[in-house]
């Protein structure tokens, strides 16, 4: 990006759009149509999460998907994609889209893992291919933020302003949208686009094959805040009381002000970050496995063979110096504390997200012997903060 990091959090997350002009093959490395192909054959794939729309318009999934029953008892259901009748579709101008790729595809989990971390926000990544000239979708705002990688080919975008400031996803859609754009342009292969929640965008086709990726923001609203919060009351009597739907007006009064009274008394200065650290622990990590090492009773690999550790935690560590110099880490609804000891090893491996065995070895080097290093990082599999990398000469 031309901007810094710093300059777009700061200028643009949240308030406006932006393009980022690129250079072609930037994003290559995360998804090929080779890439593309792979998953689409060797997928267990089914609507709604594997798509094809047109104008604006769904196509009936059972026209290019099928289900057979397997010779299981009870019977169970493989899918299977029709190729020759999807292709077909795509031909005459469908676009396909496959949601969540970030969970099938590891250069895309790795690129949504990292944004995690940055921007404290759930990431899903769902990808769109396109051949003709009918846009996949209308003229529509999304309930969360995106970013508009284009992977290859080219695309026509048309970006309005919102009609409804900072609009739920489930918010109804009842307006209609602008008719002038405020920003209208080709994204050629290496281009990123940012479009905040409720501005209104279209994407066209050029007639040419156009694979791009949209990468959805999830970030936590007022609203969500409120819900946690008003939950958290649950400690107080009135809160749990019956309403007094057949009491007098007074009691009616006094009912509410006891409401307004607890809502207030929990009430307090810290209470964002409360709910922020509450956040950070249901933050789910992505599944990675390490077999066989990991499902064998060692754990590790032999210290001799060449393996690395994989950081897991989809959230910034936190260090809790305030008088008990402990470490905190949050994730996958649990929080686990460690003594500042563990911060070298937990540093390395939060900003490097994989290190060898030999680089945590120097890393504690005259500090933490071997073993306890070992057993350490046997700990932190067990727990499942990180995950071993084994190559194919460690099996």
């Amino acid at each position: 990006m031309p901007a810094s990091a710093e300059e777009f959090l700061q200028n643009h997350l949240g308030k406006t759009y932006h393009h980022f002009p690129g250079c072609a093959g930037k994003f290559a490395a995360l998804l090929t149509w080779s890439d593309l192909n792979h998953i689409l054959s060797c997928s267990q794939l089914d609507a709604p999460r594997l798509r094809l729309t047109r104008d604006g318009k769904p196509i009936p999934p059972e026209s290019f998907i099928s289900h057979h029953e397997t010779r299981r008892r009870p019977p169970s259901w493989m899918t299977r994609l029709r190729s020759t009748e999807l292709t077909r579709h795509l031909q005459e101008g469908a676009t396909l889209i496959l949601d969540a790729i970030d969970e099938i595809h590891e250069p895309i989990a790795e690129l949504a893992a990292n944004l995690e971390q940055v921007l404290r926000a759930r990431i899903q990544v769902n990808l769109y291919a396109g051949w003709r000239t009918s846009p996949g979708f209308d003229v529509h705002w999304d309930g969360h933020d995106v970013f508009i990688l284009q992977v290859s080919g080219r695309k026509h975008w048309k970006v309005y302003p919102m009609t409804r400031e900072y609009p739920l996803p489930d918010d109804p859609k009842t307006e209609d949208p602008p008719q002038k754009p405020l920003w209208e342009g080709i994204l050629k292969d290496g281009d990123l686009l940012y479009i905040p929640r409720g501005w209104w965008h279209v994407a066209i086709p050029v007639d040419e094959p156009t694979l791009h990726l949209t990468v959805g923001l999830h970030h936590a609203t007022g609203l969500d805040f409120v819900c946690w919060y008003a939950d958290r009351l649950r400690a107080s009597v009135a809160v749990r009381q019956d309403l007094p739907q057949l009491g007098t007006a007074a009691e009616k009064e006094a009912h509410l002000q006891r409401m307004r009274d607890a809502w207030e008394q929990a009430w307090h200065p810290g209470l964002l970050d409360e709910y922020f650290a509450h956040l950070d622990t249901r933050a789910c990590f992505r599944p990675r496995f390490g077999l066989p090492w990991t499902a064998d009773s060692a754990v590790l690999p032999p210290a001799e063979a060449g393996w690395s550790v994989k950081w897991l935690v989809p959230r910034p560590i936190e260090c809790d110096r305030s008088g008990q110099d402990t470490i905190v880490v949050r994730g996958n609804g649990k929080e686990s504390t460690f003594a500042a000891a563990a911060w070298p090893v937990l540093h390395a491996l939060q900003e490097s997200g994989i290190c060898s065995i030999d680089e945590l070895y120097k890393q504690t080097e005259g500090t933490l012997a071997r073993d306890r290093l070992r057993l350490f990082l046997k700990e932190l599999v067990n727990t499942g903060l990180v995950s071993i990398v084994v190559n194919d000469s460690t099996q």
